[in-house]
């Protein structure tokens, strides 16, 4: 195990008797938020002696008084009453879920940002740690809270994936080193400045990281200097070549950025996890898989490929999908397009056949897009969607979910989006034919 896997921190310990200086037992936390992030800060909280509650916008309009007050990350800063509220009080910690896990984890966080790519490189960093003996977790937007890995692991090392949301109330998150991997058009109804702040709250991850901890994808500008590269499909370390990219199950540039920047941060986190054996860190590379939703094969039939990436909800992420493929697509676009700009797909007109719009938001991206290709609106009936789009594909074609938008029009989550897409496949797959 590196030596380095110690990380001190004043904030108390979550073992030690709460009596952060002379303050006194049992103060007021209010959560606001009850979804996955805030029963995890509640958990916390109550662990290290608060008295707390959840508060949710519809359920109240009034804030309780609180010395301490934890947002999750899904509740909307221009929309939320509650929020607002919180942000007008003085003399009070307003903090966010990822932020209070941060004060209480006394290990080391590495910590992964950018609007695309994030998931699948958290992924692949915790991957690659653990084949190499390093106790590792992944914890934040990749769906488990990071107040829960504080709660209930014994790793040593967190691996963690933050969004903008996460950033935008963690004044004191300092991990060991962090990357951003790239920046384009997302969330930005969520910002009074739109892009421009969105892009501001980003470079958040790096306040506190030391400048040499500090890593920029490959699309931006160098923060320090970078000893991965990948050239022709090879990927290369101080100049070294290490393995090809066709070695992997990580086709494409987008992921030629995700893995650069997963060595790049295990680089700067302790060399010695590459050195100490190269072909166990380069078998550990090629075993990696990505997880659902991404630019997932799910099969094929009559002719026609079925590609779930339901992971793709904004405009950069679509564009990486569609050059990841080679054949002419078919693809389904809509949901909640969170003001993105979708005009970026007119350069990837010859790639599409034709596209099938569903969703609250259609109408606004096929008045962008509808004069690029043939198309077709189905309405918020996903199932219909589905159907339009086989109809459309010819043998030879791909049908493609990357709808460029959140899911929460129609599903919960993106999983649940990419789910019902898989379940429509498999009922093709196992029909009487078109």
């Amino acid at each position: 195990m590196p030596q380095n896997i110690t990380k001190k921190s004043s904030f108390i310990h979550i073992n030690s008797p709460f009596d952060h200086g002379n303050q006194t037992l049992m103060k007021r936390a209010v959560i606001i938020g009850g979804g996955v992030s805030g029963c995890a800060a509640e958990a916390l909280a109550k662990k290290l002696g608060y008295n707390t509650s959840i508060v949710c916008d519809n359920d109240t309009t009034v804030l309780p008084e609180a010395e301490l007050i934890i947002a999750s990350p899904g509740v909307p800063p221009l929309v939320s009453k509650l929020y607002q509220q919180a942000r007008a009080r003085t003399g009070v910690d307003f903090i966010g879920e990822l932020e209070f896990g941060a004060r209480h984890w006394k290990k080391p966080i590495l910590a992964i940002t950018g609007t695309n790519g994030k998931t699948t490189t958290t992924g692949l960093v915790t991957h690659l740690l653990q084949q190499c003996n390093i106790n590792a977790e992944s914890a934040g937007n990749i769906g488990r809270p990071l107040c829960d890995l504080v709660l209930n692991s014994s790793a040593d090392v967190a691996v963690v994936e933050v969004s903008n949301f996460q950033l935008e109330l963690a004044p004191e998150f300092a991990p060991d080193c962090a990357v951003l991997l790239n920046l384009a058009s997302d969330h930005v109804d969520r910002y009074a400045n739109g892009f421009a702040e969105y892009c501001e709250v980003k470079r958040k991850i790096f306040n506190r990281v030391p400048p040499e901890m500090q890593i920029s994808g490959i699309s931006l500008p160098e923060l320090s200097p970078r000893r991965a590269a990948i050239c022709n499909g090879e990927l290369f370390i101080d100049g070294k070549p290490i393995l090809h990219q066709d070695e992997t199950n990580l086709p494409g540039a987008p992921n030629a950025e995700n893995l650069i920047a997963a060595v790049e941060l295990i680089l700067r986190f302790d060399e010695q996890i590459i050195f100490d054996d190269l072909p166990r860190f380069t078998a550990a590379v090629k075993s990696f898989k990505r997880a659902a939703h991404r630019i997932e094969n799910v099969g094929a039939a009559h002719g026609i490929t079925f590609i779930n990436d339901s992971k793709g909800t904004n405009p950069a992420a679509v564009i990486a999908a569609l050059d990841a493929i080679s054949t002419p697509v078919v693809i389904l676009l809509g949901g909640l397009a969170k003001g993105m700009d979708f005009s970026v797909l007119r350069s990837r007109k010859e790639n599409i056949r034709h596209a099938v719009y569903y969703g609250q938001d259609r109408e606004e991206i096929k008045a962008v897009l509808g004069d690029c290709f043939p198309g077709t609106d189905t309405g918020m009936d996903f199932t219909a969607a589905f159907n339009a789009a086989v109809a459309a594909a010819v043998p030879g074609d791909t049908v493609l979910l990357s709808p460029g938008c959140a899911s929460m029009d129609m599903f919960t989550n993106y999983k649940a989006r990419g789910n019902k897409f898989k379940e429509l496949v498999t009922a093709f797959k196992g029909g009487e034919g078109r």
